[in-house]
């Protein structure tokens, strides 16, 4: 039986050691970059979400002011309730909605000239979206 060098006792379990936290933080750091990326992928998710439902309410918003209901969009919000301009013109349909699984409350029509206004929204999640429209004719 032959005897290990001096020199070389040892050498298996640092080696080991070494390669084996060398590993640990190779997986660590990948595992770190998968969680930072799903993060970012469900972020640009929301974001598209909330511009698909601000899209929905400007078009419904658009649809329900049309006809007698037009008059209503040369007024801001604040003037709706009791407006001689558009007598007997409910402004319910145009203060609160619902898209997909969010429910939405005006806080302010501001209009801008004529074809143009600023639709300020109140949204469930308690998130709030400002939206600058063109109008439809």
């Amino acid at each position: 039986m032959r005897l290990p060098d001096p020199q070389q006792r040892g050498f298996a379990l640092p080696l080991a050691l070494t390669t084996s936290a060398l590993l640990l933080l190779s997986s660590l750091s990948l595992q770190t970059l998968a969680l930072h990326a799903r993060q970012r992928s469900r972020q640009a998710l929301a974001i598209a979400q909330t511009r698909d439902a601000e899209r929905s309410v400007a078009m419904a918003f658009q649809q329900h002011a049309v006809g007698d209901h037009a008059c209503l969009l040369a007024l801001p919000s604040s003037e709706w309730e009791g407006s001689e301009r558009c007598p007997g013109m409910n402004p319910g349909l145009l203060q609160s909605g619902r898209v997909a699984d969010r429910d939405w409350q005006l806080r302010e029509w501001q209009p801008h000239g004529a074809m143009a206004g600023t639709l300020q929204l109140h949204w469930s999640d308690g998130s709030k979206s400002r939206l600058d429209l063109k109008l439809l004719q």
